[in-house]
């Protein structure tokens, strides 16, 4: 038997949990906190042989497909037992933010998720559960907006596919005005430090989260996250160009990186070179890796 490996991150509305258990306990039981909640569990390997009961009732016996989710709600007092090893994201989300996001789309009130027992293949829901992983990896370099992205794309696919709702017919969301999108951006400028929500930017466009998000990646080609880091290394730029000996630590700290390698990571991804190699070209200077 193993202890499980738990890595996670929670907002005021939502819990994201990492949980790797080679070897569980197969006759121990599971007391699951009641709450008014859903949950949206993707499966990261096989798992052979699981348990679930709600209430007295045994709901299912059996096991799940690496790729497959399942969306129980939390308040039916589940009990579950892990009778083999186990590898999965659970994302729980309250009921008030799920109907928030439905009220924004004209949308009813969310009653039950209804899914396959032993859990429906998802390619959208298991792509999006890996994109997430990184974050609950090194939870100090998560990138707010990013998260956002991810919760809103995960809530937005598990309420269409799984709770039944019928989209308005032929309804289409207004792409952003010029002013709308100044604002935005100026909003992103002045917030590189990341402790920005979408749902910010939207009130400050007078906009739903949804209806912004989707506008926005409309009108820029990327979504606002993707805005955000590309913001953070034009900054970095600045820096390089402006203080030719400035530290790359202080660069990361004035710029919203966690950390030098981080700023290393990002800067290289988007520019193709590192900060150093980068300042060195800029300086028409030979760069020598150190």
């Amino acid at each position: 038997m193993s202890a499980p490996q738990i890595t996670q991150l929670s907002g005021e509305a939502f819990s994201a949990v990492r949980i790797r258990q080679p070897m569980p306990d197969p006759e121990t039981i599971i007391e699951i906190p009641c709450v008014d909640a859903f949950s949206i569990i993707v499966q990261l390997q096989d798992f052979s042989a699981h348990r679930l009961w709600r209430g007295r009732r045994l709901s299912y016996s059996g096991g799940y497909r690496q790729g497959s989710v399942s969306l129980p709600f939390m308040g039916d007092q589940l009990r579950c037992q892990h009778r083999s090893g186990y590898d999965n994201l659970r994302l729980t989300l309250s009921r008030q933010m799920l109907d928030d996001l439905q009220a924004e789309q004209g949308g009813k009130k969310i009653g039950v998720f209804r899914y396959e027992q032993g859990g429906a293949q998802d390619p959208v829901l298991y792509h999006l559960a890996q994109a997430m992983l990184p974050a609950l990896q090194r939870p100090d370099m998560a990138n707010r907006l990013f998260l956002d992205h991810l919760l809103l794309a995960m809530s937005c696919h598990a309420l269409e596919r799984y709770g039944r709702v019928v989209p308005a017919s032929g309804k289409t969301h207004a792409a952003l005005t010029a002013a709308q999108l100044a604002i935005a951006k100026e909003v992103i400028a002045h917030h590189l430090d990341g402790e920005l929500s979408v749902e910010r930017i939207a009130q400050e466009c007078s906009l739903t989260r949804s209806h912004f998000s989707r506008a926005f990646k409309q009108a820029t080609g990327m979504a606002p996250h993707a805005w955000l880091l590309r913001m953070r290394v034009e900054r970095a730029q600045e820096l390089l160009r402006a203080v030719p000996t400035i530290a790359m630590a202080q660069i990361a700290q004035e710029c919203g990186f966690a950390d030098q390698p981080h700023l290393t990571r990002v800067f290289t991804r988007l520019t193709g070179e590192t900060p150093s190699a980068w300042r060195s070209r800029q300086r028409g200077t030979v760069f020598l890796p150190q």
